[in-house]
């Protein structure tokens, strides 16, 4: 079973189409880019997939269940956000304490939040960087 799966999602605004028909599917552990040009949708296809538009027509399922209809807040303590283009770290805190921010999505304990932000960190090969 894939941990996220797109089924035929469409979003329409008025008569403008602005995805139509995106499936996809994602692994655990998968990276995947979506590419395109300005205006091609790729926005408006994350903002479906983590709840801040609803589909028109189509599916989203993460870990198995329907999402789609949930809201961004619902879909993110289910373990699915979304980040922003404008991505500004807190500058007096350690990559370490700026990774252990998102995880407190997920928990209220700082040890469970530091050893999950470890584990990002190891994941993308950023030890090195870890206290910088």
């Amino acid at each position: 079973m894939a941990l996220l799966e797109v089924n035929g999602i469409i979003k329409r605004f008025g008569g403008l189409v602005a995805v139509n028909d995106l499936s996809l599917s994602l692994d655990k552990g998968q990276i995947l880019g979506l590419i395109g040009p300005n205006g091609a949708g790729k926005t408006t296809a994350f903002n479906m997939i983590s709840g801040f538009y609803k589909p028109d027509e189509g599916e989203v399922n993460f870990e198995g269940e329907k999402i789609n209809g949930l809201r961004p807040d619902q879909i993110c303590k289910l373990g699915l956000a979304r980040t922003f283009q404008v991505v500004k770290p807190f500058p007096r805190l350690s990559v370490r304490d700026n990774v252990m921010v998102g995880a407190y999505n997920r928990t209220n304990k700082r040890s469970e939040a530091r050893k999950k932000a470890l584990e990002i960190i190891e994941f993308l090969g950023m030890q090195d960087l870890s206290e910088a």
